[in-house]
């Protein structure tokens, strides 16, 4: 799967700015080639143009104002 189609699903399920949603498909994708949960990993790997150390400050800003909560199942 490419990142376009996770954005295109994330967008269906989540009610975000599509800034938010490339966001999070980057870093899922990030996550799961690192297979680890060190930001500074996750940034070295994370896709786009910026440089790593501004790649990690969004991570954490991103961790920082997100609040985790547990999904409800559709079935």
């Amino acid at each position: 799967m490419d990142i376009y189609s996770l954005e295109q699903i994330l967008a269906q399920n989540l009610s975000w700015n599509r800034a938010r949603i490339k966001f999070l498909a980057r870093f899922l994708v990030a996550l799961f080639q690192v297979q680890t949960v060190n930001l500074a990993k996750i940034a070295c790997v994370f896709a786009g143009r910026a440089k790593i150390a501004s790649n990690y400050k969004r991570l954490q800003r991103f961790l920082h104002f997100f609040q985790f909560r547990r999904l409800k199942s559709r079935v």
